[in-house]
């Protein structure tokens, strides 16, 4: 992964909100459709590419799709961006 694709990836409105939904509890695919308002295929989309870049982790409940926010690749860009922000202190 690289910095570029995750910054990319977090740049998009949609794909901050499904992070900030799943950063309350995991929710099924469905669950995240009907909160954000917008139809499943398009969420199933953005948690492909979130789960590229391993920023969430999915799993099987009977026929529900479950994602999980994944912390640590966000904990690594939190802290780059703090080490370079202490930089120009």
């Amino acid at each position: 992964m690289s910095g570029k694709d995750l910054f990319h990836a977090i740049g998009d409105a949609r794909r901050r909100a499904l992070l900030e939904l799943l950063g309350e509890r995991p929710r099924t695919v469905g669950e995240l459709a009907a909160e954000l308002g917008i139809a499943q295929p398009s969420v199933s989309q953005h948690i492909t590419l979130l789960r590229e870049l391993d920023l969430v982790s999915t799993s099987r409940r009977g026929t529900a799709t479950v994602v999980e926010l994944t912390a640590a690749p966000l904990r690594d860009v939190a802290a780059w961006c703090l080490d370079l922000a202490d930089r120009r202190s």
